[in-house]
């Protein structure tokens, strides 16, 4: 199997002579290759970039609040709720250094950084499971003492309803924004899809938290159901847990599946690109296949072909695989084309 790769030009030899800062007169771009920063950052990462600096904010002065809440009402769910908010501020901080970070090419890494996007992707889904569990496993213990030694603190809501509304029209609003800011480079955001069914999560949990404390704050004192203002937190963690676990799973499954090389699943994408790689054959091929690869936001396209004439003009291999290049960067924004002859 023999692959041509494309990564030289007349820039070459004359960018590798020379210190990459912007006060030369020659300035690196797609076409110039540079061996300390790389390319300025393209647009669709400096989208990605700020969309995670937002979630940043507006997740601390989350965490802020969440932390208030809980130590004046005692609440498990609400430690819940702010450690995973807590959680998405510092995921978020690395995701921001990683956005910068990726796209830039060295002489050790001329293809960039863009694994480094799935294995984040991978360690949040893990710290997000880990958090589910280890709260499941305290409201279990709490609601174990009660029913077994009748042992426990009452709940206090308390400001907990204020609170979770407010929380739940943010997590809404992010996710929202979210959504929005990924759709519009392609959703070829890894991270922005960690980052958007995290914040689904720690809205479904506020939602519910809420949902528990007003019920508590309805239910009459002495009751038969009086049980549930000691274990409240129990059966409502429960039940976020069950519904939200799936969510750090399907997480973990794309990007481990990016980090191993699979091959890209989206139906829709594989046919835009599969329908323009038969529009920029080069002379003397015949289409076979099209295999795609996705690594965060860096999108890799081997065109298989197959030699139909005598002979096959490099020049032409070279105009096509740029032009096709060129096109895809439309909707995929960072693609490399490799022509397989098998």
């Amino acid at each position: 199997m023999e692959y041509l790769r494309c990564f030289e030009n007349r820039w070459t030899p004359l960018i590798r002579r020379l210190p990459c800062a912007p006060n030369h007169d020659v300035r690196a771009n797609a076409d110039m290759p540079c061996n300390k920063e790389g390319p300025l950052m393209p647009t669709q990462k400096l989208l990605e970039r700020k969309a995670l600096i937002v979630g940043i904010v507006i997740n601390v002065l989350q965490v802020l609040a969440g932390m208030a809440v809980f130590f004046m009402t005692g609440l498990k769910a609400m430690f819940l709720d702010f450690s995973f908010t807590a959680i998405s501020v510092l995921s978020g901080m690395v995701a921001v250094y990683l956005s910068s970070r990726t796209v830039r090419t060295t002489e050790r890494f001329p293809n960039g950084m863009f694994a480094l996007e799935p294995i984040y992707a991978i360690c949040k889904a893990i710290f997000t499971m880990s958090l589910l569990v280890y709260s499941l496993i305290d409201v279990c213990r709490v609601a174990y003492d009660y029913f077994v030694f009748g042992s426990g603190e009452r709940i206090e809501t308390g400001p907990v309803v204020i609170y979770e509304i407010l929380t739940v029209i943010v997590c809404f609003s992010l996710y929202t924004y979210y959504r929005r800011s990924n759709r519009s480079i392609g959703d070829s955001s890894t991270m922005l899809t960690a980052e958007c069914k995290s914040t689904l999560v720690d809205g479904s949990m506020s939602f519910g938290i809420g949902v528990v404390a007003i019920f508590l704050m309805l239910l009459p004192a002495g009751g038969p159901l009086d049980f549930l203002h000691y274990t409240g937190d129990f059966f409502i963690t429960v039940a976020l847990v069950a519904l939200t676990i799936k969510e750090p799973f399907s997480v973990l499954k794309e990007a481990f599946v990016e980090l191993v090389g699979g091959v890209h699943d989206d139906d829709e994408t594989n046919a835009y690109v599969e329908a323009e790689a038969q529009r920029h054959l080069p002379a003397n091929t015949d289409y076979e296949q099209t295999l795609i690869f996705k690594t965060g936001m860096n999108y890799t396209v081997d065109v298989y072909l197959s030699g139909i004439g005598e002979t096959i003009d490099v020049a032409d291999l070279i105009e096509c695989k740029r032009s096709l290049e060129k096109e895809l960067s439309k909707r995929l924004h960072i693609v490399d084309v490799d022509f397989v002859f098998d």
